[in-house]
Parts: structure tokens; sequence; C-alpha cells
């Protein structure tokens, strides 16, 4: 190449590397986007768990604590077979998937063509056509990057509302199920509160054959036993209904549960019972695994990326494209061959006055303002609700104690009273209170079970335990 043909090229290349000197330097001036996690000022409790204190909290298949194989089975199935949840993970991935369409900095495409035509006439014209196109994004203001972090931030938020319908399947089924077990419990006690109350009537009509009680006894007796006939009729139809809910929230018909399934459900197998301490320690970063404080971060997140879209548009943009074409075209015998080769910068520049742009930028810098409320007080209704959790179970806990206990004292009542009532030594009537005191206290008891292990399940479930799938072994 001669001196003057350098000197051009110099000439030429001057103004171009002084262009992208220009846009390097005001991208250096240009805010990186912030990234960070938003932090709340826990209290010192909620750091961390006290020494020696068991992090039963953190369990990602709290249900198994119940020591229960058809609530496991019944759950396992929900997870793969409800169809509301599949819709929400089928969202979350689209959305995922929709993060990765976000172009990079350097694109590249092509295509090929072919053409023919033919007339009266004795030739044919045919063409073949192949293009390749590379375009390299200079951003100094960190556009295209605030792009990629809005669509992760999009993809963030739907895999958080797939967590939360994860999170309330889980609860719907446990609740659903506790109910049909509490049921069967009701249905049994009132079962077996009709027997004892047979065994009543036989020893009323005796007593009143021998004179030593009178007829209001043993009216009282039938009409107890009248009472629990007809409330079986309910506890049966509350049965069925726990039954086709539990069916619903698997995926399946109403009735149409696998077999082995089903008839597992229809065996009274006694209530679940939570086993956890009542006292557990809770992290706080077990606070962030909820679903919703996810969703609120991954909203924080998505405003703060907008706030960089927005300062983006104060800063020119450089793409360098280029393009290479190759082409083949044959007339009759004829053919030729030829290419093109394209190159060039294109600048854009941001719009005068900035005014307006500056403006946008003040709107969405309030937005992330107002994400950061929103984050923080997503936190504070979750450290409220798993406060009011572990109060209900620590009650429950007493609640369930003190019913055993009392079951236990009235039984031995009824059977002294029994004895006393067959020798002679107490009234038909204070056999018939021992044993309605006894039949109430039984259902406290199932109450007092349901419960607990309501409060068990319901405290995991505002921890967000469970809203993600456990890591295979």
């Amino acid at each position: 190449m001669s001196q003057s043909q350098n000197r051009l090229s110099r000439r030429k290349a001057g103004p171009v590397a002084l262009g992208l000197g220009l846009i390097g330097l005001l991208g250096a001036c240009a805010p990186a986007l912030d990234t960070s996690r938003p932090v709340f000022a826990f209290g010192p409790r909620w750091h961390s768990a006290a020494p020696g204190t068991p992090r039963l909290m953190n369990n990602l298949v709290w249900w198994q604590d119940f020591r229960d194989p058809i609530l496991n089975a019944l759950i396992g199935r929900a997870l793969t077979s409800n169809p509301d949840l599949a819709a929400a993970q089928a969202r979350a991935k689209a959305a995922g998937q929709l993060a990765g369409t976000v172009a990079g900095p350097v694109n590249v495409t092509g295509g090929l063509g072919l053409k023919a035509k033919s007339g009266r006439l004795a030739t044919e014209d045919s063409t073949q056509s192949a293009d390749l196109g590379i375009e390299i994004l200079f951003d100094p203001g960190r556009g295209r990057e605030a792009s990629r972090s809005l669509a992760a931030a999009s993809a963030g938020e739907a895999a958080a509302q797939a967590a939360g319908a994860r999170l309330f399947l889980l609860s719907e089924v446990s609740d659903a199920y506790l109910a049909l077990r509490y049921d069967q419990r009701r249905l049994a006690l009132a079962q077996a509160d009709s027997a004892r109350q047979r065994q009543t009537l036989a020893l009323a009509r005796k007593l009143e054959k021998g004179g030593e009680t009178t007829k209001i006894e043993t009216l009282r007796s039938q009409a107890r036993i009248a009472s629990l006939e007809a409330e079986m009729p309910s506890l049966e139809g509350a049965v069925a209904s726990d039954m086709a809910k539990l069916a619903l929230l698997a995926g399946d018909a109403p009735g149409a549960l696998p077999a082995d399934l089903a008839s597992g459900l229809m065996k009274n197998t006694g209530q679940p019972r939570a086993r956890m301490a009542p006292d557990p320690g809770i992290p706080a970063d077990l606070i962030r695994n909820r679903p919703d404080i996810r969703a609120a971060e991954a909203r924080y997140d998505a405003a703060r990326a907008a706030l960089g879209q927005a300062r983006a548009a104060l800063y020119p943009s450089l793409s360098l494209s280029g393009t290479i074409e190759a082409a083949r075209n044959t007339r009759g015998a004829a053919t030729s061959t030829g290419s093109l080769l394209s190159l060039g910068p294109n600048l854009r520049l941001p719009a005068l006055p900035q005014g307006p742009a500056r403006a946008s930028i003040s709107a969405a810098d309030s937005r992330v303002e107002a994400a950061h409320a929103d984050w923080t007080s997503a936190v504070l209704k979750a450290l409220y609700e798993v406060e009011t959790a572990l109060i209900d179970y620590r009650a429950a806990v007493r609640s369930e104690a003190a019913a055993d206990r009392a079951v236990n004292l009235h039984a031995q009542a009824r059977r002294l009273m029994r004895d006393a009532t067959s020798a002679g030594e107490a009234t038909l009537s204070d056999l018939i209170s021992v044993e309605d005191a006894l039949a109430s206290a039984e259902t406290v008891q199932a109450t007092a079970q349901l419960n607990r292990a309501r409060s068990f399940a319901l405290l995991n479930i505002r921890l967000g335990a469970g809203a993600d799938p456990a890591p295979s072994p």
C-alpha cells in the first residue's frame, strides 16, 4: 500500500476511532444497574436460630412429618397432576424462555433464496442468492443490559407465582385431608357414642322394670340415640364432600382417584398428629422463601431495570453492521456470479431537549421507591403472619394436651359411674350426664387435634416451606 493510501485510511479511521472513544467515555459516565438484594432490618431474634434449636421449618417436604403414607401419596399425585399448578408452571417456563429472546450485543443473521422464471422464449432465468449479516452494538447507556434485566425480573416473578401456586396447592390438599380425617373421626365417635347409648338404654329398661329408675331416664337415653342418628347423615355427607374435593385437587374427577388411593382415603386411619416442638427456631433467611416476597423482590428488580432503560435514553448508541451477499444467475447456458460487501456504522443520538427523558427517569425512580416499599410491606406482612402462626401453634399444642387429659378423666369417670349405676349406687341420670360429658370431651379432643395439625401446616405454609421442589437425592 502506498503512503498516500495509508494516510487516506488513517484519515477515514480517525473519525470512527474518535466517535468510538467519545461513546466509550459517555458510557463510563452511565451508572451501572443496581442488582443488589433489598435489605430489611430484622430484629436480633430473626437473624438466626437460637443455639441448639432445630431448624425444623427449613423442610421442603414438611407434610411427611405427619408420617401418613396416604397423605404423602395424595400430595405426590396432586403435585404432578393438578391442572392449575401445571398451567402456572408452564407460564413460568414460557417467561423464562422469553427472557432468552432479548438480543445480545452481537447478532448474526443469514438467508438463502432461489428464484426461477420461464417464458415463451427459449430462455430461462434462475437466481440463487445467499446473505450473511452481522451487527455489533455499542451501548454506553446500558440499555440492552437493562432490557435483559427486565426480562429476567419478569421471569423471576412468573417463577415466584408458580411457586405460590404450588404452595397454595399444598395448603389446600393438606387442609382437605385433615378435614376428611376429622370428619371420619367425628363419624366414628358418633357411632361409638350411639353404641354406648344403646348399652345405657338396655340398662335403663332393665332398671325401669325393677322399679329402680323412671321412664324419664329411658326417654332421655332414647332421645340421645335419636340425636346421634340425626347427626350421622351430615357427617357422612361431609366425608363424601371431602373425598370429592381431594379428587379434584389431585387432578381427577370425583370418584376417579386410583383405587389404592381411594381405598386408603375411605379407611378411617385416624387423625394425623403434628409432632413438631412448639418453639422452633425461625431464621430470617427462611422468610425469604415465601413466594409473595420473591414476587415483590422480582417487581423491585423490574422497576430498577426500567429505571436503567429510562437512563439509557440520555446516551447515544452506535451499531456497526455489515452484510455479505453472494448471487449466482443462470440465463440459458450462461452463468454469472457476483458478491457484495457492505459495512457501516449507525449512530443513534438522544432526543433533544432532554426534559421529557429526564422526567421519565424521575417517574421510573419513583416507581423504584414504590416497589421497594411494597417489598418492605410484604416482609412485614410475612413476619406478622409467621408470628401469629407460631402463637396459634403453641396455643393448639396446649389445647390438645388438655383435651387428651380431659378425655382420659371422663373415660375413667364413665367406667366408675357405670359400675356404680349397675350396683344401684348411682342413678341412671348421673350415668347419662357422664356419658354426655365424655362425648363432648371426645369431640373437643378431635377438634384440638385438627387445630394443631392445621396450625402446623399453616406455619409451614406461612414460611413458604414446600414452595420449591425438594432436590433429588
